[in-house]
This record gives structure tokens, sequence and C-alpha cells, in this order.
């Protein structure tokens, strides 16, 4: 069915990775579609109707493409795979049926997705694929904005979320958003978010300590990465440009710690609009390099019964005791969400923190994420 839908990379490009030194990503690409389990997977998307104002933009990847085949290989034993592109279908209707259809055989052979698209709307249909993989979806998103805009239009760049969290089957059961910028978001959108028990971290407080992202982006299944998020300075091939927003440095640490998740399946990179800048290719093409390295670095996923295999600490606060898990070889943490007395909790539930959380908890301060976890769950 690969096959069915999609272009290969152009033969100029396949000369390109022909070429290069043993040392290159692009001499070790696999350009079939016979996918090997836990292989990365580079998927271009070339749909731009559902958001750009002008659709007539030459929309190429080839640029990216250029520069992620140039860069050095890491220290990588996973597959990495660039199955082409998918072109844009009669309709707006046509790519999506394609683009579920491609995700689908892709995670179903077990492989993870780099996608590489036009528009965010495309994120509706990343989503909608786990519909068979799991009945509890954990999603994050890098952008500046919420995109809740009216659910009764027309899927766009605008409303996705909104057509995420309102259309059957509801499976979205952790929404994560880092990055938003106050500006651009109505309070009462900020209301319904915390109505929704949803977890949003404002672009300042990011940049304080970039760090504090990486327990969400630990627990996530799919994360959406919206360009518009990195400032105008340091990128400039987004749909809409914006002069605040997360560095280069940053988006490549947030790419990197979405990587190293254990349980994330997909990376879907949005509103990209080429504009023929090298230094714009080439940091997308960075941000790739690291989410694959990220996945080739991935841990083990931690077992608790395995008492050896990590350190326990107890923190006694009034109104109960804390019991927060410190991954040794992993430097990860997590915190377990022990029962209220009324309470009778069915097995441990253990979600991820940071060194911060235990360490406010020193100080007599129940974590926030405590609270949201435990509120999500009772």
């Amino acid at each position: 069915m690969l096959n069915e839908f999609l272009t290969p990379v152009s033969e100029e490009l396949f000369s390109l990775a022909s070429q290069l030194d043993d040392f290159s990503i692009g001499a070790h690409l696999q350009f079939h579609t016979e996918l090997q389990e836990n292989a990365l997977v580079i998927l271009g998307v070339k749909e731009n109707r559902g958001g750009f104002l002008d659709n007539e933009v030459d929309f190429s990847l080839d640029g990216i493409r250029t520069q992620f085949y140039q860069l050095k290989k890491g220290n990588w034993h996973l597959p990495v795979f660039d199955l082409g592109d998918l072109n844009p279908g009669l309709t707006l209707e046509d790519t999506y049926y394609a683009f579920e259809q491609i995700q689908r055989e892709v995670l179903q052979a077990k492989a993870h997705l780099i996608i590489l698209g036009g528009t965010a709307d495309l994120a509706y249909g990343q989503y909608r694929v786990f519909d068979s993989i799991t009945h509890q979806v954990s999603l994050s998103s890098i952008d500046n904005r919420f995109r809740l805009g009216n659910d009764a239009e027309e899927l766009s760049i605008h409303n996705y979320l909104s057509k995420i969290i309102t259309i059957e089957p509801h499976q979205l059961f952790d929404y994560h958003q880092m990055g938003y910028q106050t500006y651009f978001v109505a309070q009462e959108e900020l209301d319904l978010m915390e109505q929704l028990n949803f977890d949003v971290k404002r672009l300042g407080k990011l940049m304080e300590s970039i760090e504090e992202a990486e327990p969400e982006l630990r627990h996530s299944d799919l994360v959406v990465l919206n360009l518009e998020a990195i400032q105008s300075s340091d990128f400039q091939s987004a749909n809409t440009l914006s002069p605040n927003g997360f560095s280069s440095r940053e988006i490549c640490a947030l790419v990197r710690y979405a990587g190293i998740n254990n349980k994330v399946r997909s990376l879907g990179v949005y509103n990209y609009k080429p504009k023929h800048l090298l230094s714009d290719d080439l940091l997308v093409a960075e941000m790739m390099w690291y989410f694959i390295e990220g996945k080739n670095q991935a841990p083990m996923a931690l077992n608790f019964e395995d008492q050896t295999s990590y350190q326990t600490y107890y923190v006694q606060l009034d109104e109960r005791s804390l019991i927060f898990y410190h991954d040794i070889q992993a430097q990860q943490w997590w915190l377990e969400l022990n029962e209220m007395e009324e309470i009778e909790m069915q097995g441990k539930q253990i979600t991820p923190c940071s060194l911060k959380d235990y360490e406010n908890a020193l100080k007599g301060k129940i974590p926030d994420r405590w609270w949201k976890s435990y509120k999500k769950l009772y």
C-alpha cells in the first residue's frame, strides 16, 4: 500500500546519498518500503491547503533532506528509512485518507514516524490513527497558540485541537502544550484548558528551565511541533512568523526529549513554508537528527518491580507522604500517585516528574504534576 500513495525521493537526492562518505547519514539511509521493527521512518506530506494563504507556494522538502543527508551519523543502532513524499490528493479528504493509511501501515510495522508536513491540520490525522493503537492517547504539542477554533467548520490549522477534543471516539487522555504565548491566547481558552485538566506551559516559564518539558514529552504517544513556535530571528520558513518563540537550541532540546521517550511513536513537524533558506532547512535537519539521536539513546521502560534499577525517596508532607523514584541509569524521576484514604487504588500508578518536583516536595509543596495526574485518574 505504501508504494500506491508515495513518491520516492528524487534521483538527485538518491545520487547525493550514494556519493556521501560513510560517516554521513545519507550513506546509511534505506529507501525501500520493507520496513524493519523500531526503524525511524521519514515521511514528507506536501499538503498545504489546510491553512496557507498562498497555496501556490513551491512546496518542496528537498532542501531539508539535502541538509539532513549530509549530517554525520551518531552512534545509532536503529535503521533510518526515507519513504519519500505523499503528494496532495485531488481533494484534501483524499490526502487525509492516504496520510492515515500510510501511518497505520508504518505503525503496525512497529516503526517510528518523522512527519515533515505542510499545514498543521495534518496533526488531526496524526492523532486519529492512534484510535486503532491505544484507548488512552497522550499528545504533546509544541506551539505558540491553542488551536481551538470553531469545531463546526472544516478542519484547518486553526481548529484541529477542537476537532481532537470533540469528535468521537474520545481517546485523548493527556494533552500537554509547551510554549504558548499569552498574547495569542484568550483567557477563555486558558480557562477551558484548566477545566479539561490539560497541562499547558507558557513560553517564558520553559525558557527559564527548558528541562521542565522533559517529563511530559517522556509520557507522550505522539508529538506535534508547529514551526511557528520558533522565534523568527532563528527560523523564517514558517507559515506565520513571530518575534518571540523558542530559540534554535531550545527547540532542538525539546525534540531530543521527545525522542528519548521510549513511548513516542510519531513526531509531526508542521507549518513548514519553503523559502530556500539554507539555515532554516539545516535547523529542521538538525531537529530530525536530535529526535533520532534520542530514540537511539532511549532507555528501556523502567521496571518498578526491580528495585535495584532505581532509588526510592519518601517525602513526608502535612497532607500526605509522597514517593519519588529516581532511575539511576537514565537520570529520570518518577512520582507515585498514592491514594487518599477514601480511595482504594488498583495497582501502583506512577507519573513522570522532574528533579525540581522532588526539590519542591522537600520544601513542603505538593508538585503540580501530582495534582493534575491525580485528577485525571480520580
